[in-house]
């Protein structure tokens, strides 16, 4: 079974939608006490998560936190358990996520420039210039099925 790691800022959290509500630069933000706990989730990206567990893959949300702030990695892990809380024994809160998973692995970030990503070892997913959730579900189905020789997934 293939794993996907799924990062969470812009990708299933609107930390953009945060700062425009809130008139904060991101570096302000990321020093404000609730703010990620606060922040609201991407609908298409909740909905995308889910659909990679239904077709049988292991799902993991694999964060970086900003370095230093230690309350945002509670609001974190408080927003997945107000959010997703069928995912609170899969966070993975790290600053390299070059040391996650293996070749037949995939990684949705849509900061790859960061965290080590660009050494992950499997499927880079950069989620910016216009990919979206279906475009992840099948570009993740499409590469598993090739890399697993299987034509078996659930669609």
């Amino acid at each position: 079974m293939n794993r996907v790691f799924v990062d969470m800022d812009g990708v299933i959290v609107d930390f953009d939608g945060w700062m425009k509500r809130t008139g904060l630069t991101g570096d302000e933000v990321k020093k404000t006490p609730g703010a990620y706990l606060n922040m609201l989730p991407i609908e298409e990206g909740i909905n995308g998560v889910r659909s990679l567990v239904g077709m049988g893959f292991e799902v993991w949300l694999a964060t970086k936190p900003p370095t230093g702030i230690a309350f945002a990695y509670a609001d974190k892990v408080s927003w997945v358990y107000r959010w997703l809380p069928e995912f609170k024994r899969r966070i993975i809160i790290t600053h390299d996520k070059g040391l996650l998973g293996d070749e037949g692995d995939f990684l949705v970030d849509d900061r790859p420039h960061k965290a080590n990503c660009r050494k992950f070892k499997g499927t880079l997913i950069a989620f910016k210039d216009g990919m979206t959730w279906p475009l992840v579900i099948d570009r993740i189905r499409d590469r598993a099925l090739r890399y697993n020789g299987l034509l078996s997934l659930s669609l």
